[in-house]
């Protein structure tokens, strides 16, 4: 009888102790309200000229006071002489996500309207796609892609 009721304190012990355990790895996940793409992504971005010509690009991606809204800076540093970058520079934006996407829009200073898309590829990294209307021809393709890495 003793060995009985032993028997059942070790298992209601087991049982209450793996139950608490499960409750604290619940708290430390991160945030459910926290989307995948917050956070600073880097990488760089190709000429549209000489795929070779880069310049590093830098999104910081932080939560907006609106839902579902988020606020972007983006900027850009120096790209070599002659090789069709604009100078160095960043703009602020606001971005949203569309499903498995992050898209945020701007219009730049010549009047076209630019598209940047996030998707994920892997855990820290995202593939950007930056799409711009306008007329293209043979030195000013529609879009361009790379990869971004979360820092």
């Amino acid at each position: 009888m003793i060995r009985r009721i032993g028997a059942m304190a070790i298992i209601a012990a087991f049982v209450l102790l793996t139950m608490h355990t499960a409750e604290a790895d619940n708290v430390t996940a991160l945030p459910q309200d926290k989307s995948f793409f917050e956070g600073t992504w880097v990488g760089k971005w190709q000429s549209y000229k000489n795929p070779g010509d880069t310049k590093d690009v830098t999104l910081i991606i932080n939560k907006g006071n609106a839902e579902g809204v988020f606020l972007v800076d983006f900027s850009w540093g120096s790209p070599p002489s002659g090789t069709g970058f604009a100078p160095a520079g960043s703009l602020k934006a606001e971005g949203r996500e569309e499903g498995d996407k992050f898209v945020i829009k701007w219009k730049n200073k010549s009047g076209d309207y630019v598209d940047l898309t996030l998707k994920k590829v892997e855990d820290n990294k995202v593939v950007a796609r930056q799409k711009m209307s306008g007329f293209t021809d043979s030195q000013k393709r529609p879009y361009t892609e790379i990869n971004l890495n979360r820092q």
